[in-house]
């Protein structure tokens, strides 16, 4: 059975399991808890051959450094905002490796808001500050995301609302890779 957006946002970004180890220090930080204002503008369709590179990932982002990596956090959930509120698939593949389960459940959920012809009513999504962490001893760079899960609807082609998706906070932290392509988000995790 096909999880609903609201069950994925929720199981994904707020009731996942961590893991073990200790948790990040969230001391450094190189964002403000501003919004950001970019968003993506380019639909990319999905092939089997994987995903492309999104040429609308910030400047900011695309830098080899703690603060790139937390820029591009924040531009992933701008793109999960863009994914579901149009809906949209082939957003999330080009910021996210394959190996991030959360990512994919996601970008599972725009597909099927796009199936069911519905989409989520406004933005699910809020980040208030994408912090730097630490540093793998592998090179990933740790990002602790706080922010909020908004209060918004499903709703259908018509603009009846199908569902609600309920408010809650959000506390976890990103794991990006660099890779040939940029940085990219590995894991997403909830903090307690």
């Amino acid at each position: 059975m096909k999880k609903t957006p609201v069950a994925i946002l929720a199981a994904s970004i707020l009731l996942s399991a961590c893991g073990g180890g200790a948790k990040p220090d969230p001391s450094s930080s190189t964002s403000s808890p501003t919004t950001s204002t970019s968003a993506p503008t380019v639909s990319v369709s999905p092939t089997t051959a994987g995903p492309t590179i999104d040429p609308n990932i910030p400047a900011a982002a695309r830098a080899h450094t703690p603060a790139g990596a937390a820029a591009l956090v924040r531009y992933f959930h701008d793109a999960l905002n863009v994914a579901w509120r149009q809906p949209r698939v082939g957003l999330l593949p080009p910021l996210s490796l394959p190996e991030c389960k959360t990512c994919t459940a996601l970008e599972d959920n725009a597909a099927d808001l796009v199936a069911k012809h519905q989409r989520v009513s406004g933005d699910p999504v809020r980040i208030d500050a994408a912090d730097v962490s630490d540093t793998a001893p592998n090179g990933d760079q740790r990002v602790i995301i706080t922010g909020a899960q908004l209060r918004t609807s499903v709703v259908d082609s018509n603009g009846k609302k199908v569902r609600d998706i309920a408010a809650a906070k959000i506390h976890s932290v990103a794991t990006t890779r660099w890779t040939a392509s940029g940085w990219r988000v590995s894991e997403i995790k909830v903090l307690s």
